[in-house]
């Protein structure tokens, strides 16, 4: 009796220590977490009832496009706020068109798949690593006017999720559409987007729908990247304070301060560049223009250190426009 005295409370602590083993709950992964807190803010700035299609998130991993898509729509649906296009007659259009959910689709494309599916609202988007974190924007597009109607850019921290959904390797995505963010306009820019990066930009205009939009702090500001122009040494670039149209100096106005705004090469990010000169309302045009000399890189960034820091995060000069 004795003996069983003193091992009774062995027993009861190491059943204790199991019991508390067995009730330790793993968190949900940092991808559900994003695609969830995405799902919060369409419902709350998107038109309730409408019909909406969640049409491509662009990535170089088909496997986690499309778990992004699924994730969505299941949101969307279980929460019954809006009508939302079914994924298979999605498939149906996708095969139709030759496009792909992890391709690129331009705006113009992505308009007229959602008239023709009877959507109000098309959602689409991108992930993309960010150095040791992905980067995932979400935008909304009215289908009758393509005004922007909410964007959800948010960080994301390294993953087991997102780390097997890209073992499925790289996808083999072929564009639908004309235009690609951060390339020319040309059926040449969709040929480019699926090769190399080119060692130096060629001389021509580079034009982007839609327009690049700036960040400050990580939150999008008024600031958008039209175009790009190369010229023998000289690259320019043209922005402005509206997604449409040109209409005078980025917003919050401090990129004229040349010497605090840097191009960084994305590929080797020791060579960076700053800004030769800057002009407003370029030839009556409404563009800010940020002229840059012998710049060697196709993919860079675009930052301005003077306010909070203003920052396009990737930009990538493909073919410029025929």
């Amino acid at each position: 009796m004795k003996m069983l005295n003193r091992k009774l409370p062995l027993l009861v602590v190491t059943c204790s220590l199991l019991f508390a083993c067995a009730t330790v709950a793993k968190g949900p992964d940092d991808l559900d977490i994003a695609i969830r807190d995405t799902s919060d803010y369409l419902n709350d700035n998107l038109p309730k009832g409408s019909k909406i299609v969640i049409l491509n998130i662009q990535s170089d991993h088909a496997a986690l496009s499309d778990y992004i898509i699924d994730e969505l729509i299941a949101n969307a649906v279980n929460d019954k706020i809006f009508s939302v296009v079914d994924r298979a007659q999605l498939e149906q259009i996708r095969m139709e068109l030759n496009f792909q959910m992890s391709g690129e689709v331009d705006d113009n494309s992505a308009l007229e798949i959602g008239k023709f599916l009877g959507a109000q609202t098309i959602v689409s988007g991108a992930i993309s690593e960010l150095a040791d974190r992905h980067r995932m924007r979400i935008r909304a597009l009215n289908v009758q006017t393509a005004e922007v109607q909410g964007q959800y850019n948010r960080n994301i921290s390294a993953s087991k999720l997102i780390t097997a959904l890209m073992k499925g390797g790289k996808s083999q995505s072929t564009s639908y559409g004309t235009a690609r963010v951060g390339g020319g306009t040309s059926s040449a820019g969709k040929q480019a987007a699926q090769a190399k990066t080119p060692a130096k930009p060629k001389d021509g205009t580079y034009t982007f729908f839609p327009r690049i939009r700036a960040t400050n702090a990580g939150l999008p500001i008024n600031c958008y990247l039209h175009k790009i122009e190369v010229k023998g040494k000289y690259l320019i670039v043209y922005q402005s304070g509206d997604a449409r149209i040109a209409s005078g100096r980025g917003a919050p106005g401090y990129w004229y301060i040349t010497y605090n705004v840097i191009l960084t090469d994305l590929d080797n990010p020791t060579k960076t560049w700053q800004p030769t000169s800057h002009q407003d309302n370029v030839g009556g045009t409404g563009y800010e223009a940020l002229s840059f000399e012998n710049v060697t890189a196709a993919r860079f960034s675009l930052e301005c250190s003077w306010y909070g820091q203003n920052i396009y995060e990737e930009i990538i000069l493909g073919e410029p426009d025929e």
